[in-house]
């Protein structure tokens, strides 16, 4: 997660402040590099989704998503700062410090608790990361 963002010439991306809407809590504000994002459409359910990731100079993560679907939209909004051993999330409205072991377990509950399973193929692959064994 502390990797410096680059543009596409291999040079240190420009930061620059940030403001991620979140319908469920506070704006997540950050000074940023955007270093991915998505938009994606599906068809099946007429749902677009804008995601978008930025990194700070120090590291810490920012992930903004927008769901929207005919009249009605969703914003949320959060931050990801690795402690190593632990990770501190915060969505706007709480803040919670994980361990980085089960972050991935409760990424997982959270996605099959808004039934999102049926979806998540669409656009995400979990896999064995290459260092792990």
């Amino acid at each position: 997660m502390n990797q410096t963002p680059v543009d596409f010439s291999g040079n240190p991306a420009p930061a620059r402040p940030i403001t991620l809407p979140n319908d469920f809590g506070n704006p997540i504000t950050l000074t940023a590099s955007l270093v991915a994002e998505d938009i994606h459409f599906s068809t099946t359910t007429g749902l677009l989704t804008v995601e978008k990731l930025y990194r700070t100079a120090q590291g810490r993560v920012g992930y903004g998503i927008i769901a929207a679907s005919g009249e009605s939209r969703e914003r949320r909004a959060y931050t990801l700062d690795d402690q190593g051993e632990t990770v501190v999330c915060d969505n706007g409205a709480y803040t919670v410090e994980l361990p980085v072991n089960d972050l991935q377990e409760l990424l997982c509950m959270a996605l099959q608790a808004e039934d999102a399973l049926k979806t998540v193929g669409e656009h995400a692959h979990f896999s064995v990361a290459v260092n792990d064994e």
